[in-house]
């Protein structure tokens, strides 16, 4: 720990100094009146308390941030149950999927037969899952349908890793983990099974149309409401891990929750003569410099004059936002030579690494998609998001609740363009 200057030391030494000598005659006074008065015991307990309360002042500014991000990283269960716009069948099957799982591993400790019936969201060592996001967002749909079909919803994934290095049940959520000793062995998922079947276990991967039906459903049937970060919340908390990493981040960041918005980037998604297995940031800058820009201008629209936290699959298009757009020139001039007002400000983890895509990637370290999973949490902690091509930043969107949402680019890749966000600063700037 730095040790103090000399000069911070006296004023330290004459402030409580001044405190003592103050409160002597003070404590005097008050107890000319009441007999005897131990002054130099009560004179000792205050400084105690004056060095104490200096202190916690001095640590106050960084306490509120970590506690708002471990409240929102880890809400408890019993505050997403009270939400109004929580359909009552998300609760009813929650408490039914408890019982049944519960019922399930008695009458296998009592060697019975159990008439329990599951349906698994699976990617196993042989099975072609797609990435995080194609994995993740059927969940709240899959949910739906268990209920719909008296099924215990469960995840299981072994490639790249187990889902529970980064993802854990939440106390008091809907417990989806697989233990390795839950089935035999030999027991048959039945791959793309109907759910409305007799068999004791069906099994699906990658729905690629659940996550619309889903978003159909919110709409049609909840007037709207979105409630789907709600239920990945029911299943879904950061491992013990991830959340050192994520707090870690924003801390550096200064990112406080829903005072932030985000901004994601998928660059190599293959359209408009993309190729993701060949994939150089020279090779299409003039395309990805205009996307990134046009991103942060719609996300500034979003949530003006906020800080934006940007994540993309190339760490190339970071650096590029953060080191050589018109927006880190902008920052410069309003932080370093105070030219005006600073409006844009953007901020990012460490890109010196470039995140693994989780379907692509040949690393087998569990360390190596931490960052897939931390983007997601942070952007999915944030008040908007400005997402473009691809399921990971709809994914993000979602979990911040999906109100505050814009697409920067479509779904073929054309782009959805925002006015500048600078161009009133710099119309101001040229005058100069």
């Amino acid at each position: 720990m730095a040790r103090p200057s000399s000069a911070l030391s006296y004023a330290i030494r004459l402030s409580i100094a001044l405190y003592m000598v103050f409160s002597f005659f003070v404590f005097q006074k008050a107890h000319v009146v009441h007999g005897p008065y131990d002054a130099a015991a009560e004179l000792s307990r205050r400084k105690q308390e004056f060095i104490l309360d200096s202190g916690r002042k001095k640590g106050m500014q960084s306490q509120p941030t970590t506690s708002k991000i471990l409240t929102e990283l880890h809400r408890p269960v019993s505050q997403i149950f009270i939400n109004p716009k929580l359909p009552e069948w998300v609760k009813t099957y929650a408490k039914w999927h408890a019982k049944q799982r519960k019922r399930y591993f008695d009458d296998m400790r009592a060697n019975a037969t159990s008439d329990v019936r599951f349906l698994i969201s699976r990617c196993l060592t042989n099975d072609k899952c797609g990435g995080a996001s194609d994995r993740l967002q059927e969940i709240p749909y899959s949910i739906m349908l268990a209920n719909q079909t008296n099924r215990v919803l469960l995840v299981r994934w072994e490639k790249p890793a187990r889902l529970e290095n980064y993802l854990v049940v939440p106390e008091g959520g809907i417990d989806w983990t697989v233990p390795d000793d839950m089935f035999p062995k030999e027991e048959n998922w039945h791959l793309r099974g109907k759910e409305d079947s007799e068999h004791k276990i069906v099994s699906t991967i990658r729905k690629d149309s659940a996550a619309p039906k889903f978003r159909q459903y919110q709409e049609e049937e909840l007037g709207g409401n979105k409630i789907y970060h709600e239920i990945f919340r029911l299943l879904f908390s950061p491992s013990e891990a991830l959340t050192a990493r994520i707090q870690s981040t924003m801390k550096s960041l200064q990112l406080n929750p829903k005072e932030y918005s985000s901004v994601h980037l998928r660059v190599k998604y293959p359209v408009k003569g993309i190729k993701e297995n060949d994939f150089s940031f020279e090779k299409h800058k003039s395309q990805i410099t205009g996307w990134s820009n046009n991103a942060v201008n719609c996300a500034a629209e979003l949530h003006p004059n906020s800080t934006i936290y940007v994540s993309s699959d190339n760490n190339d298009t970071v650096g590029y936002l953060l080191e050589e757009s018109h927006f880190a020139q902008h920052y410069i001039d309003a932080t370093k030579h105070k030219k005006h007002p600073l409006v844009v400000k953007l901020v990012a983890r460490d890109y010196s690494t470039e995140n693994e895509h989780v379907a692509f990637s040949q690393t087998t370290e569990v360390d190596g998609f931490m960052n897939v999973f931390e983007d997601l949490f942070i952007m999915g902690l944030g008040k908007c998001v400005a997402h473009g091509v691809g399921g990971y930043g709809r994914l993000a969107a979602a979990l911040c609740g999906g109100e505050c949402v814009t697409a920067h680019r479509k779904h073929g890749g054309n782009l959805n363009v925002c006015s500048d966000a600078l161009k009133d600063i710099q119309r101001n700037i040229d005058k100069r």
